[in-house]
């Protein structure tokens, strides 16, 4: 039991130490991880545990969407794309379509990529490690 605080702990200390852009790219990857998985199960007939993965893959897309500071144009453009997502989700979902799952981790992957370079940009020194 003493082992599990710990590690809880420490886990919780690792998430509080990241920059704002930091959390961002670790939604992304865990929402890629949902898509990915969720595209493995449908292939596996794997109904059910592929519909929570892509409910987990929503949920993370719809915390992103409610982050958003809107007095900015870019987080009225990105509102569009979490809301086109998250709509393609359900679709993919519904349908259990594996084809649209990997092209909805393509956006997603597209999307991390575009805030882990905003990320060097505006925290260097915190890119490099230091």
């Amino acid at each position: 039991m003493q082992y599990a605080n710990a590690y809880q702990e420490s886990k919780r200390y690792a998430i509080e130490s990241l920059s704002k852009g930091e959390v961002v790219i670790k939604l992304f990857e865990e929402a890629e991880k949902q898509v990915k998985m969720a595209s493995i199960l449908i292939e596996r007939e794997s109904i059910a545990k592929s519909y929570n993965c892509i409910a987990k893959a929503q949920k993370i897309i719809t915390s992103l969407n409610l982050s958003l500071d809107m007095q900015y144009p870019i987080s009225i453009e990105l509102n569009e794309m979490y809301n086109f997502i998250f709509d393609k989700l359900g679709e993919a979902n519904v349908n259990r379509d594996v084809q649209l799952l990997k092209d909805l981790l393509s956006l997603i992957n597209d999307l991390k990529d575009s805030f882990k370079e905003a990320e060097k940009i505006s925290n260097p020194k915190r890119s490099r490690g230091l």
